[in-house]
């Protein structure tokens, strides 16, 4: 019994020994790499800040994990000239083809994740203060709501009737006309993504037990965020008028948004406060 309690309590001590908690603020442009023919999408600078776990194989590997929580943000600019179109019922219950052109029509977007990291971590001696660190796996992306900012300097709100071939442009009572300096705001449903990772970088012993890693990092995801739908508009038809006309967003529209992959990439720094000694090459 003595034997096995003095096994136990050695193989905790060597696990711990094993173990560092870090700290990361990492920076850089984040959020939604849009694939559109109808626009252009533009990945803005975000950030985010984490809390690691690496428990060390040997001296050069070891198995990264923990949580990170990131701010994310894009733009996005419809071409000008664009029509979109949606198919919607009017207040007496007759089908017709809605159909808006803005101009000047654009979105500022932002939300904020949750990743949860498993990444191998491999790292080598360069100096006896410094180290070279390589990290790769994945990242499991769990993203907030989508807040948009929308925003178009005219939008002109017309009725196709293909029954009656009736074109409506001006009839603002039932939700046909022209919005001058139009914004709004909206938000949208993200789908949970999975990431591949990769960072790298140095390390530099600033303590016996407390290392700094500075480096690079890119996180790309495989799948769409956005919930795309055929057949949504970027603003609601409103029967009641045209006065309060609601902002619907572009990401929900799959004739205009093909693709929305998750991408960030930029600079991070980690504090690692390990629990082992280091040992000399």
């Amino acid at each position: 019994m003595k034997i096995k309690i003095a096994a136990g309590i050695f193989l905790l001590y060597s696990s711990i020994q094993a173990q560092e908690i870090n700290m990361k603020l990492s920076g850089g442009p984040s959020g939604i790499l849009y694939e559109s023919s109808a626009g252009n999408g533009d990945i803005k600078v975000g950030g985010g800040l984490g809390v690691g776990y690496t428990y060390f194989l040997n001296k050069h590997w070891g198995i990264n994990t923990g949580v990170e929580v990131l701010y994310n943000q894009n733009s996005f600019k419809l071409n000008e000239g664009t029509t979109i179109n949606s198919n919607e019922i009017d207040d007496q219950m007759s089908a017709f083809e809605y159909r808006v052109t803005p101009k000047n029509y654009q979105e500022k977007q932002h939300f904020i994740s949750l990743a949860i990291p498993v990444l191998l971590q491999y790292r080598t001696l360069i100096s006896s203060q410094s180290q070279w660190y390589l990290g790769f796996g994945g990242k499991v992306l769990f993203p907030g709501k989508q807040t948009i900012k929308a925003s178009a300097d005219e939008l002109q709100l017309s009725g196709y009737y293909p029954d009656m071939d009736l074109l409506v442009e001006n009839l603002p009572s039932h939700g046909f006309g022209k919005v001058n300096n139009w914004q709004d705001k909206t938000s949208a449903d993200l789908k949970t993504s999975l990431l591949v990772s990769l960072e790298t970088g140095l390390t530099f012993k600033l303590k016996e037990n407390l290392q700094l890693y500075t480096g690079i990092f890119a996180d790309y995801g495989f799948s769409d965020l956005a919930k795309n739908t055929e057949n949504t508009n970027i603003v609601l038809y409103d029967p009641n008028g045209i006065e309060n006309t609601q902002a619907n967003g572009v990401s929900g529209n799959k004739t205009l948004v093909q693709k929305s992959n998750y991408f960030s990439a930029g600079l991070q720094v980690k504090f690692g406060f390990s629990f082992k000694k280091a040992k000399e090459n």
